[in-house]
């Protein structure tokens, strides 16, 4: 019969004590984190993928915060241009009172009112940056700033200060995104209204009553109000699209990222389940080794003496 020396079996029970501690514990970290390994080394040949894949969420987070930034704009961009379309609208409606009740003193005061936010909405910044001017920075969109400087303000160079190209970015969607259009394609109808009404006012359409030729002449500019208005209000459309597309972006980043994260989570990830099992199968098995353990320690001569 051969007999295994008391020391060795100590040694072996020993071992296995470690070994299976070691175990308890990367399950134990497993639960914790949801993750198989704390490092890429603990992946082994699947460390490029997890490189690979987080690369392509860090681009698309990137991408994504781009596009809500984006979004922001665009929504200021809204509010100042339905602010210019509605003076417009209000300067339409009062040259049209002007003309049915035979009355233009109110006239002078209306037409600055509407230059003043026509004026306003197009010179309109966000984070610093004019909005209107294209890719120009530290200027803003409308170069004139009162109706003397635009009734001598013929071209565009005289009204507007921007950029040749509108400002746009690449947002990785095929083509690059135009963020906002220029204030000239925008305004220049209505500053071209404004001019009109106020060389109107100038040249004495400012009383009660009106005469037959200022009826026809404030007649013409009424068409000319709501040429500007369309204009205007065209524009806020562009940038409603415009908003729409982003809103569609984002949704696809967002469903892009949560693939891929998916794949991380098949890759990296922990079946909690099934390392809730293993973690019972190793502890029932840590207390029986253990329980061995602790009776080898017993099996000294002093106690079979005794």
């Amino acid at each position: 019969m051969k007999i295994t020396p008391t020391f060795l079996i100590t040694t072996l029970a020993r071992s296995d004590l470690t070994r299976i501690t070691g175990e308890l514990y990367s399950l134990q970290r497993q639960t914790a984190s949801g993750f198989l390994a704390d490092d890429l080394k603990g992946y082994a040949d699947n460390a490029g993928r997890l490189i690979s894949a987080r690369s392509v969420i860090a681009q698309i987070d990137a991408r994504k915060a781009s596009a809500q930034r984006l979004q922001t704009r665009l929504d200021v961009q809204d509010v100042a241009l339905d602010k210019a379309a509605a003076a417009m609208a209000q300067l339409k409606t009062d040259v049209m009172t002007a003309i049915s009740s035979d009355n233009a003193q109110f006239l002078a005061q209306q037409v600055q009112t509407a230059f003043s936010q026509v004026l306003g909405a197009l010179n309109q910044t966000h984070e610093g940056v004019a909005l209107f001017a294209g890719e120009r920075r530290g200027a803003a969109a409308v170069s004139v700033s009162t109706l003397g400087d635009l009734q001598t303000a013929i071209t565009d160079a005289q009204v507007f200060n921007e950029s040749v190209r509108d400002y746009s970015v690449d947002l990785g969607m095929g083509a690059p995104f135009v963020v906002a259009e220029k204030a000239s394609v925008i305004s220049r109808d209505a500053f071209d209204a404004l001019r009109s009404l106020y060389n109107e006012v100038m040249a004495g359409t400012n009383g009660a009553p009106i005469n037959a030729l200022q009826r026809t002449s404030l007649s013409g500019i009424v068409s000319q109000i709501e040429a500007g208005r369309a204009s205007i209000v065209a524009a806020q459309g562009r940038n409603g699209d415009a908003n729409a597309r982003l809103g569609r972006e984002i949704e696809r980043l967002t469903a892009q990222g949560t693939l891929v994260t998916n794949h991380m989570d098949q890759v990296a990830g922990s079946d909690l389940a099934e390392v809730a099992m293993k973690m019972s199968a190793t502890q029932t098995q840590y207390q029986a080794i253990a329980s061995v353990f602790n009776d080898i320690r017993k099996l000294t001569l002093v106690n079979f003496l005794n």
